[in-house]
């Protein structure tokens, strides 16, 4: 897939070499060749990306799953609180 772009990079660019102002070959290279190709391969990899967050996340729950009750509380989860200590929350 990034042959094509390489390769769709230097054809607009050539073409943009062709034109005859400096501002028009900056405008050609910009608009039709940057621009299209950002979005393009935007779209292409959002289903890459897509898998590779869900695999993230299937990670850290697993991870998360192997570890002891206390180490779990020390990684952001929220401690219960101990006994009935009359309005204040008491930790452990």
């Amino acid at each position: 897939m990034y042959i094509v772009a390489i390769a769709w990079i230097y054809v607009v660019m050539m073409v943009s070499f062709l034109q005859p102002s400096i501002f028009r070959g900056l405008t050609t290279f910009i608009g039709a060749g940057i621009l299209p190709l950002a979005l393009i391969l935007f779209l292409v990899g959002t289903p890459q990306r897509r898998r590779n967050k869900v695999a993230l996340v299937k990670n850290q729950d697993q991870s998360k799953s192997e570890l002891p009750d206390d180490q779990q509380t020390a990684e952001g989860t929220e401690p219960k609180p101990v006994g009935n200590t009359g309005g204040v929350s008491k930790t452990v």
